[in-house]
């Protein structure tokens, strides 16, 4: 590997670690977000919401939420 492959390497690294540390602040963001929201609507255990976020080839994302309660609030009884 030459100079120039070997630095575009290390850059392109340096700029995916970025992308995930930034990445990994948006998902705790997002998860207490989604956490407060769904608590209007479900009993939710400080385990009960999962998430992860995959960068895709076309360098979109895909966002997959996972949520699991034991009981559901009624519309007629939801506090506001």
């Amino acid at each position: 590997m030459n100079q120039k492959e070997l630095i575009k390497e290390r850059l392109n690294r340096v700029m995916l670690s970025d992308k995930i540390d930034g990445l990994e602040t948006l998902l705790t963001v997002l998860k207490s977000d989604l956490k407060a929201l769904l608590a209007n609507y479900m009993t939710l255990d400080d385990d009960a919401l999962k998430i992860g976020l995959e960068i895709l080839p076309n360098n979109g994302y895909e966002l997959g939420v996972k949520v699991v309660t034991n009981r559901l609030i009624e519309p007629g009884r939801m506090v506001r």
